[in-house]
């Protein structure tokens, strides 16, 4: 919560003693209306970090992130992640009751995360002038497919179809192979990483510049995913082609892509420099190779690339994936496995940095989960609990915060409000 006698100064020191004391985003109040996995990834990660985020469901329904894959014993993985160390509460902003609940959290909170269609919090009476009215300080962030405005605004946005639309399936798989999605959330995930670094850029105009004032924050899945899969307008503007297929080779750089070795297994190798590149090729085919004009320099490499395929190929066939490692790391050249989880669960690096953390879970005491990104030093983030229950902390947001008493959120259950 903001200093109130200093409305420029941002969070009050010790305004949430206990576990946040000591976070990065301490003091930060976030109330979030957002359901399935961009917007919430973007309160999670704020959540990560101390702030206090307070993640809004329907009554009954709960978010639609709860039906994800699948649930076994009672635990739903892709819930437990994306919802943890957030409050959980059930309100029916649709109502006018509960809008009017919504504008109470919102008085004093700093961020208010939302990924409604365009034009929906607006039927239901919520207005982000009227809203900046009661709390200036206050941030939105409108988080959706297309955006605010635009000719698709209106239409439902998903991560799956923003992989495709956004030239990330036609540039992945195979050069004689179909268009390939991923299978992960990556469309929503960028969303998100965009959205939080948007938020803390508005928190620090509204705080540290001393605007004293919140704004609106409008990120569209589409432009996010679509930004970072390089200077593509660029080169087609240049070349008048489009980036496509190549499997795992780059069109920037040689060598990289996967290789099998004698014993079946798979490893990833990366000769962008020409120190690497000639150590590299001095090691498959001895000076020979290594002083070939064919790949003098990156650009010829990549021109060539076919040909220094097959030389590292048939050297890594001969091989075993140790003798490889071996070989490789001695002579500098950067080299990885192809992991599964189950080799990053146990791999020493990724437990020394802890990579995957114990996190305490109501219903099974702890769950394994990925850690907390980035390491900050001075104020390092923490997975204290997974995804709650449904409601779970209703009394204590309506009640303890609120001023709530135990008749009148029994009288909003039974409607239905909460």
């Amino acid at each position: 919560m903001t200093d109130p006698k200093n409305p420029t100064r941002g969070p009050m020191p010790g305004a949430m003693p206990g576990p946040m004391s000591g976070m990065a985003l301490a003091g930060l109040k976030v109330v979030e209306c957002a359901t399935v996995i961009a917007a919430p990834f973007c309160g999670k990660l704020m959540a990560d970090f101390g702030a206090d985020v307070i993640h809004v469901e329907p009554p009954g329904k709960g978010d639609h992130l709860r039906q994800f894959g699948f649930t076994k014993d009672g635990i739903n993985p892709w819930w437990k992640y994306y919802d943890r160390n957030k409050s959980a509460v059930t309100l029916d902003i649709s109502k006018p009751k509960g809008r009017d609940i919504l504008l109470r959290l919102l008085s004093d909170a700093d961020i208010f995360i939302e990924n409604f269609r365009p034009g929906r919090l607006e039927e239901w009476g919520i207005h982000y002038e009227d809203l900046a009215k009661l709390n200036p300080r206050l941030i939105m962030i409108r988080l959706t497919g297309y955006g605010q405005t635009g000719p698709y605004a209106e239409q439902p946005g998903f991560g799956t179809i923003i992989e495709a639309m956004s030239g990330f399936a036609h540039m992945t798989g195979e050069p004689d192979g179909p268009p390939t999605m991923p299978q992960f959330a990556l469309a929503d995930s960028v969303a998100g990483l965009y959205a939080v670094s948007a938020a803390m850029f508005a928190v620090y105009n509204r705080d540290v510049v001393g605007t004293g004032k919140g704004q609106v924050i409008d990120v569209a899945i589409w432009e996010g995913l679509y930004s970072i899969l390089g200077p593509n307008a660029t080169v087609y503007q240049l070349t008048g082609e489009a980036p496509t297929r190549m499997g795992n080779r780059v069109p920037t750089s040689a060598p990289r892509n996967t290789y099998k070795t004698k014993d079946n297994r798979w490893l990833v190798i990366a000769g962008a420099t020409q120190t690497t590149a000639t150590r590299l090729l001095t090691v498959v085919g001895g000076e020979t190779l290594a002083k070939d004009p064919r790949f003098a320099n990156n650009m010829l490499r990549v021109k060539n690339v076919a040909a220094l395929d097959e030389y590292i190929s048939a050297w890594m066939g001969e091989r075993t994936f140790d003798e490889v490692m071996a070989i490789l790391n001695e002579c500098e050249v950067p080299v990885g496995p192809i992991n599964t989880i189950a080799d990053i669960m146990k791999d020493p690096h990724a437990v020394a940095r802890e990579m995957i953390v114990d996190v305490p879970d109501e219903h099974k005491g702890t769950l394994k989960q990925e850690g907390v990104f980035p390491r900050m030093v001075g104020t390092p983030g923490k997975a204290r609990h997974t995804g709650k229950s449904m409601g779970a902390d209703n009394d204590e947001v309506f009640g303890s915060r609120l001023g709530m008493t135990a008749a009148e959120m029994a009288e909003l259950k039974t409607q239905g409000i909460i």
